[in-house]
């Protein structure tokens, strides 16, 4: 299209160059019909058309040379004109009026049309089937949505109120972030698993591990405070369903969880050097989980015949494919048989889709959102000096909404399948030793969290140190300290949206 333009450019510059010399050749002679500006552009359309009205014709010798040169180029240049016009009108023009028809709507951009992107806009198109749902730099529409030739940030800036998500959503994590940093408006969510200590307002960024994690544990809880949990897999999937495990098992102070990490995890340990920090739940209760590492995870046969869950997760889904074959061709495993793979597999139960993955609920996390800042105020409230959620740190913010993911797992502990109305009231009517044992869970979840991300107990609170005075043993802490772990409880009202009648 680049060559075509310069070519066109090329040909108008020739002709406005042999205008002038037909000006020139025909100005001296008396009979000449062709002496103004005027009059040699209507030659040159009737000789372009080919219509040929005869009213201006050149007269001399040079000027009919001239002629004859602008109808030798007529049709080559008309055609080429019509072209340029024919593909504005079916490109720039036509995009531009299927855009206006959508104006008055919310945008829905994703950067590219992929796995990923097909995945969350069928989510969003089931949700509500009107929704104005584009896919930058494709020509081709598809089921759930429209394809622009335009790119994304082209998009969002046709977008003049404003009023747009943008999904990044390319494979290429550094495009993602380059791509949501020069888009300043609207509303922004990237696919990245770099996570900055200051984010712009309008940015929120996701790692597809942590979803993938995320949608792991809420499909497949817990079970049991002595669980045998097998992860066989080295890779970042791997590391994000064991990290998010820990973060999220937290059901008792006196739980005994077994994780056996088979393949390599040295990059995962050294990275963690507070691991078995975490690992420890409560000390008074003897509380404490227990991680052991296998070079393979074929290499205890009793433990594939003992463990409550075996979950294959390599992030090359052909190894998690081989791997549930060779098990079930080769040894008895009685507990569960889980495989991250995107289609189906016999003797294994799937999850880690992209239609799993990317959904509105895990994407944009809203509810999980609105949590978390729900928790923070209830915190500022009582320390009045406390930061607002917009100013926080990224550690905060993380922090805030692992004490919000946690809500599940606290539901579940107080109300089972009864629902949330139920766990409130229990939460509401609990005596003291139960407090007791709620606020030693909740403790150990916070510390927990701190010890994965590096933090380890100091006199004084220090963000660049990561050193924390309350990380420490739950009887250590003072009566106020241990207040201080009803907060994550205290959620359940904001979840039920009653008045919480505990000060």
């Amino acid at each position: 299209m680049r060559k075509t333009k310069l070519l066109a450019l090329s040909a108008v510059l020739s002709l406005a160059v042999l205008l002038a010399l037909l000006l020139l050749a025909e100005a001296s002679a008396p009979d000449a019909t062709i002496v103004s500006i005027p009059s040699a552009l209507w030659y040159l359309l009737t000789t372009l058309t080919t219509v040929g009205y005869g009213d201006c014709y050149p007269v001399t010798a040079a000027g009919k040379a001239i002629g004859a040169v602008f109808q030798l180029m007529s049709l080559g240049v008309l055609a080429l004109l019509i072209g340029l016009l024919a593909a504005f009108l079916r490109g720039t023009a036509w995009e531009r009026l299927r855009l206006l028809r959508r104006s008055g709507k919310t945008w829905y951009i994703f950067s590219e049309k992929n796995e990923a992107s097909l995945a969350l806009a069928a989510a969003l198109a089931r949700e509500d089937p009107k929704r104005a749902l584009l896919f930058a730099d494709t020509k081709d529409d598809c089921a759930v949505g429209t394809g622009s030739p335009l790119r994304a940030e082209a998009l969002c800036k046709r977008k003049k109120d404003g009023d747009f998500l943008l999904f990044c959503l390319s494979e290429n994590e550094t495009e993602n972030e380059r791509l949501a940093n020069r888009v300043t408006n609207g509303r922004v969510y990237c696919s990245s698993s770099l996570l900055p200590d200051r984010l712009p307002e309008n940015q929120q960024r996701f790692d597809p591990k942590e979803l993938c994690a995320r949608q792991y544990w809420n499909r497949f809880p817990l079970q049991s405070k002595t669980e045998r949990i097998l992860l066989a897999g080295d890779g970042a999937y791997a590391a994000a369903l064991f990290e998010q495990g820990l973060l999220r098992n937290v059901l008792d102070p006196a739980q005994k969880v077994r994780y056996v990490c088979a393949g390599d995890w040295s990059d995962f340990l050294r990275l963690h050097p507070q691991l078995d920090a975490a690992l420890a739940i409560d000390p008074a209760c003897d509380g404490k989980d227990e991680l052991t590492v296998l070079r393979h995870w074929d290499d205890d046969p009793v433990l594939l015949q003992t463990a409550d869950r075996i979950v294959f997760c390599w992030d090359d889904e052909a190894e998690n494919r081989l791997a549930v074959r060779q098990l079930r061709r080769c040894f008895a495993a009685a507990g569960a048989v889980q495989a991250r793979l995107s289609a189906p597999i016999e003797g294994a139960v799937c999850f880690g889709a992209p239609d799993e993955i990317y959904t509105p609920a895990l994407v944009l996390h809203e509810e999980l959102s609105a949590l978390a800042i729900a928790l923070n105020e209830r915190y500022r409230a009582a320390h009045p000096g406390a930061p607002a959620w917009k100013d926080l740190t990224d550690f905060a913010r993380r922090s805030n909404l692992a004490a919000a993911d946690h809500l599940q797992v606290k539901l579940r502990l107080l109300g089972g399948k009864d629902g949330r109305e139920t766990a409130l009231a229990r939460y509401q009517n609990a005596d003291a030793e139960e407090k007791d044992r709620l606020r030693r869970i909740e403790h150990a979840r916070w510390s927990r969290f701190h010890y994965l991300n590096g933090w380890r107990c100091g006199a004084a609170r220090d963000e660049q140190g990561r050193l924390h005075p309350m990380l420490v043993p739950f009887d250590q802490l003072s009566a106020a300290e241990r207040e201080k772990d009803d907060y994550g409880w205290e959620l359940l009202s904001v979840l039920e949206g009653e008045p919480n009648d505990e000060n």
